[in-house]
């Protein structure tokens, strides 16, 4: 994973796989999102998650929470079913939508 710049926005390509060792890569990159000098939104592409853990999970909340404090927004693209399903078995349906409603 890493973070590019794209239209004024910073992307993050999410993996297949979204647990726990790539939960703690994903806090490394929002951390540096987040410190970054600059007001762009940060958008995570969900399209190729096929499975996500509760870390990871945690690890979005979280970093679209530290963002909002930084009156930024992180925006979450292509989410496919696994990734709705796994919010919503925790949940957190109503956050999933924060992040997905323009």
């Amino acid at each position: 994973m890493e973070i590019v710049e794209h239209n004024g926005r910073l992307l993050i390509d999410l993996p297949a796989v979204l647990d726990l060792p790539t939960a703690a890569e994903l806090r490394d990159l929002l951390i540096d999102a987040a410190a970054r000098d600059t007001a762009a939104d940060v958008v995570l592409n969900f399209s190729q998650v096929e499975r996500v853990s509760t870390a990871a999970t945690q690890v979005i909340l979280a970093g679209a929470a530290a963002l909002r404090l930084a009156a930024r927004r992180m925006d979450a693209e292509a989410v496919p079913e696994p990734v709705t399903a796994a919010f919503t078995s925790l949940g957190l349906t109503a956050q999933l939508n924060q992040l997905t409603t323009p």
